[in-house]
């Protein structure tokens, strides 16, 4: 049973409770973060891991578009997230996402 609410429509057929736990894994070998930044960059993380194995190659390749589009927004959030406290702060996750987009 998926954890996490998937809404990329063309993506989210393929989010597995596997794919969800590695995600879980590689996110918190990296650090401890909110569970609101953990969810937002395991649902990115998971995108991506999909999108690595599902990619063909070539100029016209959605998953390989996709995965580019994605891996730089997890850079982003993951940026975010490491500076999300602030001298005892905590600033929120909550702002426009491109994975919130369904036409991509």
């Amino acid at each position: 049973m998926l954890n996490y609410t998937y809404t990329d429509s063309f993506l989210s057929r393929l989010a597995t409770d596997a794919r969800e736990k590695e995600a879980i894994r590689y996110i918190e070998s990296i650090a401890a973060f909110t569970p609101e930044w953990r969810d937002r960059l395991v649902i990115l993380r998971v995108y991506i891991a999909i999108c690595l194995e599902a990619q063909k190659g070539g100029d016209d390749d959605v998953y390989a578009i996709k995965l580019a589009s994605y891996r730089k927004e997890f850079d982003s959030v993951l940026s975010l997230a490491k500076s999300s406290q602030i001298d005892g702060v905590t600033v929120s996750p909550v702002f426009p996402s491109l994975s919130a987009d369904p036409s991509r």
